[in-house]
């Protein structure tokens, strides 16, 4: 099922709806009502969404993106409304999750992350509002930084302010408030110029760019995959496409990992159709964040190598889910 990128597409009506069960008796047919559930339905296709509990806190896709844009002038006071706008929007073609990215308008917001002589990669802010109205996903704010050459998109779990709330009465009243601290963000700002410097003074061949891409992104090569099998042509399509992609980053910021990031972060934002590739654009942006703290940490061990390292990539379980999970919280985390 396509995926819905318009964000007209994912502004549907919803509302909610009790719950019955027929049960059929030899006196006849008996509706029922489920007192502790409750039906969310698309009210432009009349599907249903979501089944939840009765104190599930309804938050439309609508609603969410007037808070995303309150969460903006919160972090960065400094900004006017109208300099922040909707770049980006991003759900399955059930509509039952959503994610929308807002960006900053002007240069007013660059992070000079890369030295002078190295430019032009400047970065900007991005506010990524997650939504769902089947109970799975928690209403989350979520503050990341996207290389402005080609709109590369970026979720730093470690490192990122993210706002977080379960979808409940008890968390989400009629508003929500968003506290941030601004010398935390200057940490933040400050901690991704340090990883970014570590990965361009690490040094990575040609050769090893798509492994080490692949490996971080957690795409690997169907086990079972028959000769001029459709999965087998997806398989070396897929390959090639990644090929040019980090031979472009190789060639054009040179062999170094902060090159093979940004070959990673533009796949992640703009993930191929292909039967081998199963996750969506915000889990590949997570997977792409997580491993820059890591990696940069990494990288500057003086025992580092980075065969071993890809060695290490290749043995580790790629089933887990990077989905974000722990107790929710009001505050930036």
């Amino acid at each position: 099922m396509p995926r819905l990128t318009n964000i007209d597409d994912v502004l549907f009506p919803v509302e909610e709806f009790p719950i019955f069960v027929s049960v059929r008796k030899e006196s006849g047919e008996h509706r029922l009502s489920v007192p502790d559930k409750k039906a969310i339905v698309n009210m432009k296709n009349n599907r249903v969404l979501g089944v939840v509990s009765r104190g599930y806190r309804l938050v439309t896709n609508h609603q969410a993106l007037d808070w995303a844009f309150q969460c903006c002038q919160t972090v960065f006071p400094e900004t006017k409304p109208g300099e922040w706008e909707v770049k980006e929007s991003d759900a399955p073609g059930t509509g039952g999750h959503c994610f929308i990215d807002i960006v900053h308008n002007s240069t007013a917001l660059d992070f000079e992350f890369v030295a002078a002589e190295s430019r032009p990669d400047a970065f900007g802010p991005f506010i990524r509002v997650t939504n769902s109205y089947n109970g799975l996903r928690a209403l989350a704010f979520d503050i990341g930084f996207f290389r402005k050459v080609c709109k590369n998109g970026m979720i730093l779990p470690e490192s990122i302010i993210r706002f977080k709330f379960t979808h409940s009465q008890k968390d989400i009243g009629k508003t929500i408030s968003f506290e941030v601290s601004q010398e935390r963000l200057s940490k933040v700002k400050t901690s991704f110029n340090q990883y970014f410097k570590a990965l361009r003074d690490c040094q990575v061949s040609r050769p090893e760019f798509d492994p080490l891409l692949c490996g971080v992104l957690k795409i690997r090569k169907p086990k079972k995959m028959k000769p001029q099998s459709t999965v087998a042509n997806d398989w070396e399509a897929l390959s090639q496409g990644i090929g040019v992609l980090c031979g472009r980053y190789a060639e054009e910021l040179g062999e170094n990992a902060y090159a093979v990031f940004n070959a990673m972060t533009e796949f992640a934002s703009y993930p191929p159709q292909n039967r081998c590739v199963y996750r969506e654009r915000h889990s590949f942006q997570r997977l792409a964040g997580d491993w820059l703290s890591k990696f940069s940490q990494e990288c500057r061990k003086p025992d580092f190598n980075l065969s071993s390292y890809l060695e290490g990539l290749v043995k580790q379980d790629g089933n887990g889910d990077d989905a974000s999970s722990g107790a929710n919280n009001r505050r930036f985390t």
